[in-house]
């Protein structure tokens, strides 16, 4: 994986403050079907505790909320989290936390985990992390769901395929895989603790 110039935490505040939806999750076909491979990869549920990593504006969150008893919610933009509080402002099961990832993951197990367009933001060393730590943070039985796009942009500190692939390989060496979608632009993979 070669090193790009990508966006920080500091980026994506910026990004959220000058439009709080700029990927349009709230109203693009494109979004929406990203998010239905996605709660179908994640199953029937419900799950005890979920963990979604990079939750934005918490559209996703919304729809994860139906699967998850609890449903944890990281981001690194305040921007992002004010408005994923009150897109799910009348959900008692789901809160928010400011996290810059992988640093900030919390401790405990999790159900259910989703790490939707996240990996090919992080720096090598820092995906590398995230691989490792994730199937720690996954109770016995529990999902991992991992969506990203494939095709490469600007702002990726690391090519998103490979970014992809690179986080679906390292967590097959410890977890099952159980569900596959591949779009011409993004990728959804499933994977369990057995």
């Amino acid at each position: 994986m070669t090193p790009r110039a990508a966006i920080d935490p500091d980026g994506f505040e910026e990004k959220f403050r000058h439009d709080i939806d700029p990927w349009r999750y709230r109203s693009s076909s494109f979004e929406e079907t990203k998010r239905r491979d996605l709660i179908a990869a994640a199953g029937s549920g419900p799950y005890a505790r979920g963990l979604e990593l990079g939750c934005a504006i918490g559209v996703t969150s919304r729809a994860l909320a139906s699967l998850t008893l609890k449903l944890l919610a990281l981001d690194a933009s305040p921007t992002a989290l004010a408005e994923a509080r009150r897109e799910c402002g009348d959900l008692a099961s789901v809160s928010f936390r400011e996290a810059v990832l992988p640093r900030d993951l919390p401790r405990g197990e999790f159900d259910l985990i989703v790490a939707s367009e996240i990996a090919y933001y992080l720096t090598e060393a820092a995906l590398h992390r995230l691989a490792f730590e994730l199937p720690k943070r996954l109770a016995r039985g529990g999902r991992i769901v991992l969506v990203h796009h494939v095709r490469p942009f600007s702002d990726a500190a690391v090519h998103p395929a490979l970014a992809h692939e690179f986080l679906r390989q390292s967590l097959e060496r410890r977890l099952v895989p159980v569900w596959h979608k591949a779009r011409a632009h993004y990728r959804v993979d499933a994977l369990i603790r057995p």
